[in-house]
């Protein structure tokens, strides 16, 4: 059900910040990404997923960052979600994101997708 609520607001975000308009980007979105730290949660038995967001591009942004939770083994176990509404041109954003599947030893988290658009 929490997953379900997350990827309806999500949804809702994507639908309302209207896509590019005008001047490009500075790149793919998902340069604009970078995961600082990814560890097991020892409260929650997910993962939990730290990074920062910085808009390289001319106009503020709004970002839905996708972030996929790996077992030790090299199996995706977990997706982490994270939302940003408006992030100003060359602004920085630290954000915190957890996935909702208990799991147990040692994960690694990569960047799955980055949908950006523009205002």
């Amino acid at each position: 059900m929490r997953r379900a609520l997350i990827l309806a607001a999500i949804a809702g975000l994507i639908t309302g910040c209207g896509g590019q308009h005008g001047g490009s980007p500075a790149g793919p979105p998902e340069k604009d990404v970078r995961l600082t730290s990814c560890v097991l949660s020892r409260k929650l038995h997910a993962g939990l997923v730290h990074g920062v967001i910085m808009n390289t591009t001319g106009r503020t942004a709004g970002y839905v960052v996708q972030i996929d939770i790996i077992d030790g083994g090299g199996n995706p176990v977990d997706t982490a979600m994270h939302a940003e509404t408006e992030v100003a041109p060359g602004a920085k954003v630290g954000f915190t994101a957890s996935g909702v599947q208990t799991y147990g030893g040692r994960i690694s988290c990569r960047v799955a997708s980055v949908q950006r658009s523009t205002r």
